[in-house]
């Protein structure tokens, strides 16, 4: 179970999850190809005369661009495992990092925008940024480098609503106060409320008693 599920409120469900697009791997691809041609070198270098240590000092630099490429391929897995990028039909969660990680949440109702930013090859190969533009204190939401973005704006759009506008938020399901009370500090505690807002919240459900 990911983060994003562990996160999710009574009745709510994940819309749409963006992965990262294979491009995040292209250095470490790039750097493997490096050590391969240095290695083919190498070996060509075995028949000359006399070119024993060209052929020592190209196995070396083969070995590290070898290491290098490795390394950063094995980097981008283990990120694009641990890393999160989720739409709900409440919110925007977006978790980074395997250990220490950062964690941003938005409520659907305070997304103000959806952009995304693709370059000629972006659109070639179907990856790009999407930035959520939101109303709360830390701005810019950002999903890097990922798979098919236009796909996640749609999902976005077509929950909060269309032609940019949000979508004003569902009215409160029915039940007792307590239940109510309860589910208002469960939303506050997954960080969908702040400390204002569940106050109001507080008072309206303590003025229906």
């Amino acid at each position: 179970m990911g983060y994003a599920e562990k996160q999710l409120a009574s009745g709510e469900t994940i819309l749409y999850r963006a992965r990262y697009h294979w491009v995040i791997y292209l250095g470490g691809i790039l750097l493997l190809v490096a050590a391969l041609a240095v290695a083919v070198l190498a070996l060509e270098q075995t028949s000359v005369p006399g070119a024993a240590g060209r052929v020592r000092a190209l196995a070396r630099v083969g070995g590290i661009l070898a290491v290098a490429g490795a390394g950063l391929v094995l980097f981008r897995a283990i990120r694009a495992a641990a890393d999160e990028f989720v739409v709900t039909d409440r919110r925007v969660i977006h978790k980074m990092g395997l250990v220490a990680h950062e964690t941003r949440q938005c409520p659907l109702s305070k997304i103000q925008d959806v952009t995304v930013d693709q370059s000629v090859w972006g659109r070639l190969l179907g990856y790009g940024d999407l930035g959520i533009e939101t109303a709360s204190e830390r701005g810019q939401i950002l999903f890097p480098r990922i798979r098919d973005p236009e796909r996640l704006r749609t999902a976005i759009w077509t929950h909060v609503g269309t032609g940019g506008e949000v979508a004003s938020e569902p009215p409160p399901r029915p039940g007792s106060s307590v239940e109510r009370l309860s589910e208002l500090k469960q939303l506050q505690e997954k960080g969908m409320l702040t400390a204002s807002e569940f106050e109001e919240k507080r008072r309206e459900i303590l003025r229906d008693l």
